[in-house]
């Protein structure tokens, strides 16, 4: 480490210190390094120290990041592209597979991420559905939107089952409730145009449940990532 921090002056090598971190103290180390004691980052995640579980850092998403890269299609088949987008935004978690791995992760953890992964999906999609100018009034467009919710969460359910196989162990009980909590607890916070549309998934999120208390604690972890607290 010592060395590292030294670099080579002769052929004007060194290691960028903003970029490097430790997990545990070392001489000089402090003073070059950021000392991380709790989540160590590595490539978009966050390493537990103590437990080496894993999960995203969502202060990446944190205010106004969470919508910048979200592309929206205005020329037509509104309720396609809608449905395409929502997969869309769900897929990149998908594909990291040491979020829900079960072998690194325990139940709650992956719980978390999972519950993340919708409530990330979530902003994204209200943003969509404000952006493309549509007002969303009658029944059956409320309920395609609901219909369309489901699907997505079905989609991200399986799509990590596909590829983690038994090493995936959240019951689609359990994630069905924290797509339809994550996408209800959004709502929330524009009841001025989706009134109808959060009571709808209030409903459907009220449903009872043996773990409830579990679940609802995992949900208190996550909102205020995303000041939905």
């Amino acid at each position: 480490l010592g060395k590292l921090n030294g670099g080579v002056p002769s052929l004007g090598v060194k290691v960028n210190k903003d970029k490097t971190r430790l997990n545990y103290s070392a001489p000089g180390g402090a003073e070059c390094n950021n000392l991380c004691r709790s989540f160590f980052p590595w490539c978009g995640l966050l390493i537990d120290t103590t437990t080496c579980e894993i999960t995203l850092d969502y202060e990446r998403f944190s205010g106004h990041k969470a919508i910048d890269t979200v592309s929206v299609h205005r020329l037509g088949n509104e309720g396609t592209n809608l449905r395409k987008a929502m997969k869309g935004f769900v897929r990149p978690r998908c594909n990291q597979q040491l979020l829900f791995s079960s072998r690194i992760n325990s139940i709650d953890r992956v719980r978390l991420n999972f519950y993340q992964t919708l409530l990330l999906c979530a902003i994204k999609t209200i943003h969509y559905i404000d952006s493309i100018d549509i007002a969303i009034k009658s029944k059956k467009q409320h309920n395609f939107v609901y219909d369309s919710v489901c699907d997505t969460i079905q989609y991200t359910f399986l799509l990590i089952s596909s590829k983690l196989k038994n090493d995936f162990n959240l019951s689609w009980e359990d994630a069905l409730w924290f797509g339809k909590h994550a996408f209800s607890s959004v709502l929330k916070t524009k009841t001025e145009r989706h009134e109808c549309l959060a009571d709808l998934f209030s409903e459907s999120r009220d449903l009872q449940c043996l773990n409830r208390a579990e679940l609802v604690s995992i949900t208190k972890q996550a909102k205020h990532l995303f000041s939905l607290t």
